[in-house]
């Protein structure tokens, strides 16, 4: 029996594990199938999964190639094919060729679900002003 120092759930069949603070991924069967090479790794999501590296995030496949290189500061899952990320303390979005498809502008974005994201734009003083936008980037709420 493997022991690792944390183990996620299982998403899209395999499971994130961090061994001596590398993340990496098993199979259903215990079987390492994604080394634990990363300093840190999200949950596959519609078939990628965000890791860091020299402290910038992209994405991987299940087969652990880089799909899109670590250029982002922080990055989130996919979500109805779109990620949010974060560059210079903005946030905006990418599809899983790693293109922007909607500029880094947000204070903070979410999400998206039901084809909308929640946002945070302008925020001043401490005030935050939730919004929503369209997968082209348009207010709509």
């Amino acid at each position: 029996m493997k022991q690792y120092d944390y183990a996620g759930d299982f998403s899209e069949g395999l499971a994130r594990i961090e061994v001596e603070r590398k993340y990496g991924f098993i199979n259903k069967t215990g079987k390492i199938v994604i080394p634990c090479q990363y300093n840190y790794a999200g949950d596959f999501s519609e078939g990628l999964a965000r890791i860091q590296l020299t402290g910038k995030c992209g994405y991987i496949n299940k087969t652990g190639k880089i799909i899109i290189p670590c250029q982002f500061d922080w990055a989130g899952d996919f979500s109805e094919g779109l990620a949010k990320i974060e560059l210079k303390e903005k946030w905006g979005y990418i599809d899983k060729t790693g293109k922007i498809v909607i500029s880094c502008q947000f204070d903070w974005a979410g999400d998206f679900s039901e084809d909308l994201a929640r946002i945070i734009k302008n925020k001043k003083f401490g005030l935050k002003k939730y919004e929503f936008i369209e997968k082209t980037g348009k207010l709509v709420l």
